[in-house]
């Protein structure tokens, strides 16, 4: 071929948290494929999402920007049209693009703008607002995974996917890479799962079931759960909220639904055995290099939380890798330990596709996917901007935070001035049980961190009003 460049096809999962896989020891989750993956690529072990909600991770991955630059909020964003998106990036470096599943960066819904997510779903997506993607076959969002309806290019009315979500969203990505091309090929694949409402196929979540209680991480607290999510009181379906259940129920329906949480991922992983098959016996004669991802994590009851957007690993930390169908592309067995975050997908992917991100502020590790060195730079910021929704967690205020290879500093508040909040050794105690922000023994470690937040903040152009110890 005159032109040798390998496709990319990037995988989005939503709400995955990075510790959720078979080679990370969960005793609860089997990913044969996954796992395979990562023996046979790159593993990034400290994958962080920097903004850990839907709508912010969408937004930096999409245009390369940190969320506070445009004061993406957690939920209820339009991106503009002006924006230069990463399809147009990699348009540019002569790549066919395509995008396939959820895109979540144009409806206002629910509180925010009064569409329900069934309208929400049933909308199209003005071709001036998803630009640089020449294969359209996406949606706003839905959360129902069987009842989702997607736009082909430029359709004004939708189709329905049949079956269960996932499966149907990849079933439309293995039509993609099996599609000829002149071009070299760049696909996102977005699927929902495994977010909520938890919901899979039943045969798969007896096959969760049938290997025996759900064995929860160390740090969680079902009984000091006091707030849910929406999702888990329509999952009551009774008209009943979670506060008002049994503690033995809670327990019970609690189990259920990370049994689901976990069926949902080995649904996953299976459409990723077929979709690998795919690629490796694609017809343009092409290599591929398969990415996959996940948006944000999930708590699972640890720390007395369920959800997102919390800076605690369960909640920012996602699983992030790296395979090709040719070792050379994407040499095997090896992990990152240096944290990276949200903001280095834009410039990664385009460089993996010859092209050129923005000038900052991510980091462009497709070298490092090649087979180079790690980064040096041991920090990334983590941020939450805004929460339009009155009444949610961190309306009133907000936080900040940086996370090292050991370490992880978070501070909150406003325009009243932040409070040092939370300083964890994550070496020694790696599901954050133990706050040592007030620890005098820390203190020189927590005035460190405090100080490279600081700068750190001041390099990204985020005025959020940190102060200094002492004033």
């Amino acid at each position: 071929m005159a032109d040798a460049r390998p496709d990319i096809v990037v995988v989005l999962v939503d709400q995955m948290r990075r510790d959720a896989l078979g080679f990370c020891g969960d005793p609860n989750v089997r990913t044969p494929v996954l796992d395979r993956m990562a023996r046979g690529g790159l593993v990034f072990d400290a994958m962080c999402s920097t903004f850990p909600c839907c709508v912010p991770f969408r937004f930096s991955m999409m245009t390369g920007q940190y969320a506070h630059s445009r004061m993406v909020p957690a939920l209820g964003y339009r991106m503009s049209p002006a924006e230069r998106t990463l399809g147009e990036a990699v348009q540019a470096a002569g790549y066919r693009t395509g995008y396939v599943g959820k895109w979540h960066l144009h409806s206002l819904y629910g509180t925010v703008g009064g569409q329900s997510l069934a309208q929400a779903n049933r909308r199209p997506i003005p071709a001036s607002h998803r630009r640089g993607f020449d294969h359209w076959r996406g949606f706003e969002l839905r959360n129902d995974y069987h009842d989702t309806w997607i736009f082909e290019d430029d359709a004004s009315q939708p189709v329905r996917l049949e079956g269960y979500q996932t499966d149907a969203l990849f079933a439309l990505a293995r039509d993609w890479v099996a599609a000829p091309r002149d071009d070299p090929g760049f696909l996102i694949l977005s699927v929902e799962a495994p977010h909520p409402p938890f919901d899979a196929p039943e045969a798969a979540v007896a096959a969760v079931a049938a290997r025996g209680p759900y064995a929860p991480r160390p740090n969680v607290d079902v009984a000091a759960i006091s707030a849910f999510p929406p999702e888990w009181h329509r999952m009551l379906g009774d008209g009943r909220r979670m506060e008002d259940v049994p503690p033995e129920e809670r327990d019970a329906i609690f189990t259920r639904s990370m049994q689901t949480y976990c069926a949902m991922i080995e649904v996953i992983d299976a459409n990723m055995g077929a979709l690998l098959s795919a690629v490796k016996s694609q017809p343009n004669g092409r290599e591929t290099v398969v990415l996959f991802l996940s948006d944000h994590g999930e708590l699972g009851g640890s720390h007395g939380l369920l959800g997102k957007a919390e800076p605690y690993e369960e909640s920012v930390g996602v699983p992030f890798l790296a395979w090709a169908t040719d070792p050379a592309l994407v040499p095997p067995g090896r992990r990152c330990g240096a944290p990276v975050g949200t903001e280095d997908l834009f410039p990664t992917l385009t460089g993996l596709a010859g092209g050129h991100g923005p000038a900052a502020p991510g980091r462009d590790l497709s070298g490092l996917i090649a087979g180079g060195a790690e980064p040096e730079d041991d920090a990334v910021l983590l941020e939450f901007t805004a929460e339009v929704r009155p009444g949610r967690r961190y309306h009133d205020q907000t936080w900040r935070g940086i996370r090292t290879r050991h370490s992880k500093y978070v501070v909150i508040g406003n325009d009243d001035g932040v409070r040092p909040w939370m300083l964890f050794d994550l070496a020694a105690d790696p599901c954050e049980q133990r706050n040592l922000v007030d620890a005098p023994a820390h203190a020189p470690a927590r005035r460190d961190l405090h100080h490279r937040l600081a700068a750190l903040l001041r390099r990204t152009g985020d005025d959020f009003p940190i102060t200094l110890p002492g004033g």
